[in-house]
């Protein structure tokens, strides 16, 4: 069965990206002159998926909307310059081709945020993004998943491998035999020098969301890997290739601008300039 649907998680405030996360999400943060969560739906829309499900807060909801909606106005106002329209294209044409749901988060955390779009699915596997997580990949990321799943028929997390000092607090894995999870490890718990890490993209079906009496809440939220882990014979990670930004942090988005200014034709010379000129100082 093709997947069709996929939920991008976008109902976080970006404390860690604050002043600006007063007033815009981190999701609208620009990436060159992109909105971060267009990567994400380009991403998407490229591994053929139909249906996107935003979870987002009534704050971040219109902003989001607006950008995902067509803007007849706009189009009027730069008909005559060939340039600017192209800029849109991408755009226009992931609009005419995707149908877009908002979903109001209900409850905190990873899982929280998912089961809040239950009702938009029905008896499927399906697809699951979180806003943060960049990824640049020659096959989008979300295409690997679908196809991991489309040959094992099994829920799968996307994985990295990082070194011990690259690790986050939580969520490094436990293998219980190639590729299935057995658990997830705090960074004590880590024996090796490096350790596959999850990241924030998922196949995963709406069996999870029968066994959410089952789940622990951490610091007032439920999180989405530790649902998927209670069927972890059915579930398998994927280590990935492509470069990862963490775009919830400062630096992420900083090292994103770059990576993917070096990739615009626009921005690309004149910036391996100015990084040239610092490495002189």
């Amino acid at each position: 069965m093709k997947i069709k649907k996929c939920i991008i998680t976008a109902a976080g405030y970006g404390t860690r990206m604050l002043p600006i996360t007063k007033t815009i999400g981190k999701e609208m943060l620009p990436i060159v002159s992109i909105p971060a969560i267009f990567y994400q739906v380009k991403e998407a829309y490229l591994s053929g998926i139909k249906d996107i499900i935003f979870i987002v807060r009534n704050e971040n909801k219109c902003l989001i909307k607006n950008f995902f909606s067509k803007n007849n106005k706009l189009i009027k106002l730069i008909q005559d310059d060939p340039n600017k329209l192209k800029l849109l294209e991408e755009l226009n044409e992931i609009i005419n081709n995707v149908k877009f749901h908002y979903v109001i988060e209900k409850e905190k955390g990873s899982y929280g945020a998912v089961y809040s779009a239950r009702k938009l699915l029905n008896n499927e596997y399906f697809a699951i993004m979180f806003s943060d997580d960049i990824v640049d990949s020659n096959i989008p990321l979300l295409k690997q998943l679908i196809d991991e799943h489309v040959r094992t028929n099994h829920m799968i997390m996307a994985s990295k491998k990082l070194e011990f000092n690259e690790l986050p607090k939580y969520g490094a894995i436990k293998y219980k035999n190639e590729n299935i999870i057995d658990s997830l490890l705090y960074k004590e718990e880590v024996k090796n020098n490096n350790a596959d890490v999850i990241h924030g993209r998922f196949i995963a079906h709406t069996k999870i969301f029968t066994i959410k009496n089952q789940l622990i809440y951490h610091h007032g939220e439920l999180q989405l890997p530790n649902a998927i882990l209670l069927f972890k014979d059915e579930v398998r990670a994927l280590n990935y290739d492509g470069e990862y930004f963490n775009i919830g942090s400062k630096l992420g988005l900083i090292k994103a601008n770059i990576h993917f200014g070096l990739k615009n034709e626009d921005s690309k010379e004149e910036l391996e300039h100015y990084i040239k000129k610092l490495e002189l100082k």
